[in-house]
C-alpha cells in the first residue's frame, strides 16, 4: 500500500480560519501526531445527531485504521456514513501567561476529514489490528498469538484515507500584553510528558517469562520540541 501524494493545498474544511500561522500541512508532522498519540476521537452524526467516540489507531502510509466491536451500532453508522472526522491532540505544556486571557497550551493536534471505509478483506483486517497493536506498543503483535476467526468477526475495523487532513501546533512561551510584562507574576512554560511506570505483571503470569524490552523500555515516539 503505497503513500498517497500530500495535498498540494489546504481544502476549504483544513483551512485554518483562527490563527492560520499555526497550521502544518505537510505529512511528516500529521504523520507523527498520529503515531504519537495514543488514542483519537472519531465523530460522526447517528440517528440525526453528533456522536464522538474514543478509539485507539494504527497507520499504515496514508490510511488510518480505527477498530471497535462489531456490536456497536456507533462504528457500523461511522463506515457507513457519508463523513466522519477523526481528531488526535498531544500536550507537551501548560503555557503560563500573566493573564487569564492570554494563557494556553502548547499543543500538536490533527484533524481528517472523509469517508471511513468498512474493512472486510480478512488480510487487510489482520494487517491493521497488528499496526493498531504496534502504534500502542511497537514490536508486541510479533509476540502474539495469530487473531482467531472469532475475534476477526467480533472486531469492526475503519479505514480512513488521510486525502483531507492538516495539522495545528503551537509552541513557545506566553503572548502577554505589553502592559502585562511589568507584573509581579511569574510567567513561562510547564513542560508535560507521558512517563510509563514499572511494569506490573499479571497474577497468573509464569515467573519464567521475562518482561520484554520494548515493554521495559517504553517510550512514545515523538517530535516534540
Amino acid at each position: 500500500m503505497p503513500d498517497a501524494a500530500p495535498p498540494s493545498a489546504p481544502s476549504e474544511r483544513t483551512t485554518l480560519k483562527r490563527l492560520p500561522d499555526r497550521g502544518r500541512f505537510d505529512r511528516e508532522v500529521l504523520h507523527a501526531i498520529l503515531d504519537e498519540a495514543l488514542i483519537c476521537h472519531l465523530g460522526f452524526v447517528h440517528d440525526g445527531a453528533p456522536v464522538v467516540v474514543p478509539t485507539l489507531l494504527g497507520r499504515i502510509d496514508d490510511t488510518l485504521y480505527v477498530h471497535g466491536s462489531v456490536a456497536s451500532r456507533a462504528m457500523r453508522t461511522a463506515g457507513r456514513t457519508e463523513q466522519v472526522c477523526v481528531t488526535a491532540t498531544l500536550v507537551d505544556g501548560i503555557v503560563v501567561a500573566r493573564s487569564g486571557f492570554h494563557s494556553s497550551m502548547n499543543y500538536r493536534s490533527a484533524m481528517v476529514f472523509g469517508h471511513a471505509r468498512l474493512v472486510d478483506d480478512a488480510d487487510e483486517k489482520v494487517r491493521a489490528l497488528d499496526a493498531i497493536v504496534d502504534h500502542v506498543m511497537a514490536g508486541r503483535s510479533a509476540d502474539l498469538r495469530p487473531h482467531t476467526d472469532v475475534e476477526l468477526r467480533a472486531t469492526t475495523v475503519l479505514a480512513l484515507p488521510l486525502d483531507e487532513a492538516s495539522a495545528k501546533v503551537r509552541t513557545g512561551g506566553p503572548v502577554d500584553d505589553e502592559a502585562d510584562l511589568d507584573l509581579d507574576v511569574w510567567a513561562g512554560v510547564l513542560p508535560l510528558r507521558m512517563v510509563a511506570g514499572d511494569a506490573e505483571p499479571d497474577e497468573l503470569l509464569r515467573p519464567d517469562i521475562p518482561v520484554p524490552a520494548y515493554l521495559a523500555d517504553y517510550v512514545r515516539p515523538t517530535t516534540a520540541g
